[in-house]
């Protein structure tokens, strides 16, 4: 009864020792398993923060560049400079951004215009969401795409765009650059995430860009994972996940990082049969030996069930046996669940376990009994025999790495094997244990690519300890510093930003860090060499497993070149280029900080009256000249303190500071108006400027910027119709009179579609037969309320806002209409004379649209004349020459008019071809009583017979007026005396009754 009871306790124990051990075995894997799991997401996340990086580093370079290219060629895009030039530029930057698919600059209407490839693409892209952000919003900066098919090589890429402007601030088009897939594929492929990992680079609404492996079918297409999504709709900026794939089912630990400034997305993920795969080797191993002890346990409580007595009498000679072979066991058992062996004297194995089987693909009873040079290629079986006799040489445990070929690949291994001696100390054999080093060769081969990467990276990193002083830092930042490695190591980082920033912003980081664990931001720091240094950090911690600080990771950026080209861009937007002063922008913004600081002073706007002339008689390049010296007058006329700028054009405007009383005020604009009329000579010729001012008093004509440019615009204008070298201070109705001008304005801009504009027409009179030889057609403006507004007041506006073209068009084909209208009415053939501006004369298409209106109307052109005055000579004259030979091609008749008032030359007489000469009207008022006006009036006639050009004298009035003409030989004359400009239904009337 004994026996039995003892059977069946031993069976008890026997089962809860295999369950203790189950259970044990169970919890020991499951940890493991967090273990790998917890090691596989810090990997990924590390890895997720360095790809962000080196992504936010590409995308700040290609800024950098795109914002210096706008900053010195929007203006020559604008004005659409040779392709050669910008397209060298481009391809320069091409070359320099290996990641770069192209630099490309389109024009407003989306359409390419130079390529750094040097080929121009027809494509247009001005329906692409970054297109269309840029155009429509000016103060927008840098525009980064999602990833999008290119139109020209079909390749995904991100774009990078920013906007170009003209020198007006308008939309001139955008310069772009193209991120590649492929570089970042390329850059991935590298870092080493497992057989079976991937790293990926996403938009912001998942459309994949880059992936390794690759997946090209996938590129550009929206990543269907409502998990991943559900994150980000979230507002998860970086974080960690576990799960299955969406594009190919594996699952893996997932680390994804949001670049806040920019649409895109890192994900790294690590496929989860990678990181377990040594945890399930021990699942199987744990799984054999759980396997192996329950069929034992079941075996011997069936042989103790069978057999109970011969156990009993066997077990003093087991017990022997047992201690004889525990040693020769126990080195076999410590080595599970790597390959283990137990060798006799000969080099033979005695045992094997399965890991060994495993590894080399063999069973185990092709194993047991053979020698290494059975079973190995001679080099390696000559290895691991020396490796044996090292081991008896030695007496004691011996290591060796050695690299096997197994079953088709290369596994390093490192051994250790001891010497088992037997009771009496004789040697007995061996007992060995392999480790397979290919994991931890892969560890550190990706430890290497880590340091690679902070070695070379193009941002400056800092690791710091728990205590934030400097562990190490990488050369970048060396490199921006000046300073050692080794003479930052130990130091507080903060030490290179004291004395540029304040003590308090520098404690409030201290408490962020503290209490949040990331910073960003921008610094001033300072170099080695005492220079400053702008930078932008991104300070985060590092924590262990439990969640503590145990490090902390600074990434620093350079800003020097894009803090140089913000500083270059601010003197382009507010510095006249031409005289160094403040532009509008930047005088308004010195004049805001007068408001500002309360100061009292005075506003006046200065306006050459000469610089369009100076401009057409010399030249652009003169006219510049005399600007530049103009400002410099103006400077030293000024007092300390006293501010100047060029607002644009002929315009400059002056802040003046409070003096003893407004007499000071007009006194400092007298002074200004003098300086400017002081001669000044240009191509050897002395001219003189005259200059008008509008003034207004700060506080008293406006409290705000807008108000007082306004005002002292007002009393600019108001000075200007008053004459030249005059100034005027604002008055409260003055914008009164600028609002009824600028209705003026309004209202004849549709004068033309209301059909209030009209024709009259003066007679032009033979003075030796006394017959109408032609008419001058001339404008006339019939206004709703105002009634019938003169000439003088109404074209001065035409010409200012460029109206004067459809205005002169409509002119010219309604006196061709109507001359063809009278001679078909039976009326004798008369010459019409129009008048064209200098803008209608210099616009494209002048010869075409004349003759297209003689083919409208059906007039001939020899009854047409055509006036024009002497500014339109001077402007460009071998231009002006050809129009006139196509005029004359035409068959028009050409007349100079107004001679003398203006740049007179005789030149202009003899080179320009002109069939008539008509004396202003200025001239012939006096002619009875100033001897100076007769002897002009003598001179031009006498000119007008040598060179056979016909005289016409304007503005006839009285019978002693006329008799003078015709003793002196002039042509024709026009004027009240024969008629006044009349419409053109009573013409027929008056040539009939003076016939």
């Amino acid at each position: 009864m004994s026996a039995k009871w003892t059977l069946r306790f031993g069976a008890v124990m026997v089962v809860l020792l295999c369950c203790g051990l189950f259970a044990w075995v169970g919890f020991d894997l499951e940890q493991s398993r967090d273990r790998e799991r917890a090691q596989a997401e810090r990997s990924a996340i590390t890895l997720a923060r360095l790809l962000e990086g080196h992504v936010r580093s590409t995308a700040q370079r290609f800024d950098l560049q795109l914002s210096d290219f706008v900053a010195r060629h929007q203006f020559d895009v604008a004005e659409r400079i040779p392709r050669e030039t910008l397209d060298a530029e481009l391809a320069e930057n091409l070359a320099r951004f290996p990641e770069s698919h192209s630099f490309r600059v389109a024009g407003a209407n989306g359409n390419y215009l130079y390529d750094g490839s040097g080929t121009l693409s027809s494509v247009n892209i001005s329906d692409r969401d970054y297109f269309q952000v840029l155009r429509d919003n000016p103060k927008v900066g840098l525009v980064v795409s999602s990833p999008l098919a290119s139109r020209v090589t079909g390749d995904v890429v991100v774009v990078f765009a920013r906007r170009l402007q003209d020198r007006s601030g308008n939309f001139a088009g955008i310069v772009l650059a193209t991120l590649r897939a492929d570089y970042f594929e390329q850059f991935y492929r590298q870092l080493e995430v497992g057989p079976n990992g991937v790293i990926a680079l996403w938009g912001k609404n998942l459309e994949l860009f880059a992936r390794q492996p690759s997946m090209p079918g996938w590129q550009g297409k929206h990543l269907p994972d409502e998990h991943f999504s559900g994150l980000l709709a979230a507002g998860h900026k970086d974080g960690a996940f576990h799960g299955v794939a969406v594009l190919d089912g594996e699952r893996r630990m997932f680390a994804f990082r949001v670049l806040e400034d920019f649409p895109l997305i890192v994900t790294v993920g690590l496929a989860e049969r990678d990181f377990l795969a040594e945890w399930w080797r021990r699942v199987a191993v744990y799984g054999v030996l759980m396997g192996v002890l329950l069929i034992a346990g079941v075996a011997l409580i069936r042989a103790w069930g069978r057999n109970y007595q011969q156990v009993k009498t066997l077990a003093k000679n087991m017990a022997s046996a047992y201690e004889a072979k525990t040693r020769e066991a126990r080195a076999l058992l410590d080595s599970i669940p790597d390959p283990a062996w137990l060798l006799d004297t000969d080099g033979r194995y005695l045992a094997v376990n399965e890991a060994f089987c495993r590894y080399k693909g063999f069973p185990m009873d092709a194993v047991i009994g053979h020698t290494v040079e059975e079973l190995f290629s001679p080099e390696e079986a000559k290895r691991l025999r020396d490796g044996q006799l090292e081991v008896y040489a030695k007496g004691g445990p011996v290591r060796q790495q050695v690299r096997l070929k197994l079953q088709g690949k290369d596994v390093p291994f490192e051994f250790l094997r001891v010497p088992v001696y037997g009771e009496h100390g004789e040697p007995r054999g061996l007992a060995g244990v392999a480790w397979d080093m290919s994991e931890r060769y892969e560890a550190e081969e990706r430890q290497r690519l880590i340091t690679h990467f902070f070695d070379h990276s193009n941002d400056a990193v800092l690791i710091l300890d728990q205590s934030r002083h400097v562990l190490t830092v990488n050369a970048a930042l060396s490199a921006i510093s000046g300073y050692r490695p080794e003479e930052l190591k130990g130091k507080l980082p903060r030490f290179m930003v004291e004395g540029c920033d304040n003590r308090q912003s520098l404690d409030l980081i201290s408490r962020q860090l503290d209490e949040q664990g990331i910073w960003r931001g921008e610094l001033l720091a300072k170099r080695k060499d005492g220079s400053p240094l702008p930078i932008y950090c991104s300070v985060s911690s590092i924590r262990d497993d439990a969640g503590n600080i145990v490090n902390w990771a600074v990434f620093v950026t350079d800003l020097s070149e894009r803090k140089a080209t913000e500083a270059r861009i601010h003197s382009l937007i507010h510095i006249d280029q031409l005289t160094g002063l403040p532009n509008r922008s930047g005088f308004t913004q010195i004049l805001g900080q007068w408001l500002a600081e309360g100061r009292s002073g005075t506003l006046i706007l200065v306006d050459l009256d000469q610089l369009s002339r100076i401009n057409d008689a010399f030249g652009y390049e003169e006219g510049d000249l005399m600007l530049t010296k103009m400002s410099i007058r103006l400077r030293k006329v000024l007092r300390e303190g006293d501010a100047l700028g060029r607002l644009g054009g002929d315009q400059f405007g002056i802040l003046a500071s409070q003096g003893a009383g407004p007499g000071t005020f007009e006194a400092i604009a007298r002074k200004l108006l003098d300086c400017v009329a002081q001669p000044m000579m240009i191509e050897g010729s002395e001219v003189v400027a005259t200059a008008c001012a509008g003034i207004c008093v700060l506080g008293e004509d406006g409290d705000d910027v807008a108000s007082l440019m306004r005002n002292a615009d007002a009393a600019l204008h108001h000075a200007k119709d008053s004459g030249h070298n005059t100034f005027r201070f604002f008055a409260g109705d003055m914008n009164v009179r600028m609002a009824e001008r600028l209705r003026l304005e309004s209202d004849l801009r549709s004068a033309l579609s209301r059909s209030e504009l009209v024709l009259h027409y003066q007679p032009q009179v033979d003075l030796e037969s006394g017959v109408v030889d032609g008419f001058e057609s001339l404008i006339r403006w019939r206004h709703p309320e105002l009634g019938m507004v003169p000439p003088d007041k109404f074209i001065p506006l035409a010409e200012e806002s460029r109206l004067i073209l459809p205005i002169g068009a409509w002119v010219l084909e309604e006196a061709c209409r109507q001359n063809k209208a009278w001679q078909d009415a039976g009326m004798p053939p008369k010459v019409v004379a129009v008048n064209l501006s200098a803008l209608q004369f210099h616009s494209p298409g002048l010869v075409e649209s004349v003759a297209q209106v003689l083919s409208n109307t059906g007039l001939d052109a020899k009854w047409l004349e055509l006036e024009i005055t002497e500014s339109v000579l001077v402007q460009d004259p071998e231009h002006v020459v050809r129009v006139m030979e196509q005029l004359k091609e035409l068959g028009v008749s050409l007349s100079l008019d107004d001679f003398g008032t203006g740049y007179s030359s005789l030149s202009y007489l003899k080179r320009f071809p002109l069939d008539r000469i008509k004396i202003d009207r200025s001239f012939i008022r006096d002619l009875e009583h100033d001897p100076n006006d007769a002897a002009i009036v003598r001179m031009v006639i006498g000119i007008g017979a040598e060179l056979e050009h016909r005289v016409v004298a304007e503005g006839v009035e009285t019978p002693q007026q006329l008799e003078f003409l015709r003793k002196h030989g002039c042509g024709d004359y026009q004027g009240y005396y024969f008629s006044p400009p009349v419409p053109a239904e009573r013409i027929p009337e008056l040539i009939a009754g003076k016939a």
